[in-house]
């Protein structure tokens, strides 16, 4: 199963566009980046002795809590082939889960909301639903920045 993952996960990083605001899970930028990012727009707001205002927006466990349907409606508002989103829709058709614990291991129950955890498809499957659900936000104010669940808004404030 992990290898067919990873080849719909290479055949829609091959289509998707994602925004350049975000970094969480996306090759080549990191919480290194994201950070930077954040401290250089801070230096230079301070350099030139203008205000800035920050806001953090931290998701809780939004990767558990994502419908299916938001993520069919976000690979589609990004383009990927209906072929693509039937091979992610077939991954997560009936989807079970059990839960271990030291008394012993629960009975199978389904699962029907989140994306798969521990599956190579996960990551990217969950910023795609972020870039698609934080677009327009990130056309209202000069930056917006994504790390994965994490989102700040900067907006230098008007003196």
């Amino acid at each position: 199963m992990k290898t067919f993952e990873r080849i719909v996960d290479g055949r829609i990083r091959d289509v998707v566009q994602l925004s350049n605001n975000q970094c969480g899970f996306v090759i080549g930028c990191g919480t290194v980046d994201a950070i930077h990012a954040v401290r250089l727009l801070l230096e230079k707001h301070r350099e030139k002795q203008k205000p800035v205002h920050f806001a953090f927006l931290d998701l809780e466990k939004a990767v558990d809590r994502v419908p299916r349907e938001v993520i069919w409606y976000a690979l589609r508002r990004h383009g990927i082939p209906e072929e693509l989103i039937e091979w992610v829709r077939m991954l997560y058709s009936c989807p079970i889960g059990r839960v271990r614990a030291p008394v012993g291991t629960s009975m199978e129950f389904p699962i029907s909301v989140g994306v798969h955890q521990g599956s190579a498809l996960s990551p990217l499957l969950f910023v795609v639903v972020m870039d698609a659900i934080t677009r327009d936000l990130q056309n209202a104010a000069p930056w917006t920045l994504l790390y994965a669940d994490d989102v700040a808004k900067l907006k230098a404030a008007s003196v």
